[in-house]
């Protein structure tokens, strides 16, 4: 993928990022793989340039915001930020050029999680947890929220009640159920004037989706 920028410090953190990853203990779901990375960093190097913030901070955290992955019905899953965020002085002092960025870099992980409830502290912060989140909606969040499902089991939807008219969401249980639960809640809590712009896009994508869909489960007579 062409990220469109670069830094003199990238390289060598994508080359240990790619090798990390081929070795972790966790197989990583289709939702959660490098792609995802990539693509939440290009995001967040955007939003960094129309915001004003550091985008060489913004960046790097993209690119280790899911350093630690644990699958999404693991009981470790909300605690994934805080454990990647504990890694990223180490990985920061290793590398050169990001030496004096370990704190700010660190910051923008731990607060990035929608489980773990972070809340940013800082432009940069907020710029990652935008990117991140962008990252969960319009065409690409469809297919993320069916392929991470299906990572642990989950069917597409329930067969007698897939929009949750007379049950409790469940979205362990249910991927649909993750649309109500989560992902129609993201565009309004963006933190940045730019991703309050691109999830509102994204989020009508969402939208369209789930009406097509209604109208193919629920055909007119």
């Amino acid at each position: 993928m062409d990220l469109g920028f670069s830094f003199p410090w990238l390289e060598p953190l994508l080359a240990r990022l790619r090798e990390h990853l081929a070795s972790e203990t966790f197989t990583r779901d289709a939702a959660h793989d490098l792609g995802h990375i990539l693509r939440t960093a290009r995001l967040a190097h955007r939003l960094a340039e129309e915001e004003g913030a550091d985008g060489e901070v913004c960046v790097a955290a993209a690119l280790l915001h899911d350093l630690v992955y644990r699958p999404k019905n693991h009981p470790e899953s909300p605690l994934t930020a805080q454990m990647a965020a504990d890694l990223v002085p180490r990985w920061c002092r290793e590398t050169p050029g990001l030496e004096a960025h370990a704190g700010a870099v660190a910051s923008a992980v731990e607060s990035h999680s929608w489980s773990g409830g972070g809340t940013p502290a800082t432009l940069e912060a907020a710029v990652v947890q935008d990117a991140d989140r962008l990252e969960a909606l319009g065409a690409i969040g469809v297919a993320r929220v069916f392929a991470t499902g299906a990572s642990f089991g989950a069917s597409l939807w329930h067969p007698t009640d897939p929009w949750a008219a007379g049950r409790e969401l469940d979205d362990k249980a249910w991927s649909l159920d993750h649309f109500e639960k989560k992902l129609l809640k993201l565009a309004d809590g963006m933190k940045t004037a730019t991703g309050k712009h691109l999830a509102a896009d994204r989020q009508r994508t969402l939208v369209a989706y789930l009406q097509a869909l209604r109208a193919e489960l629920e055909p007119q007579s």
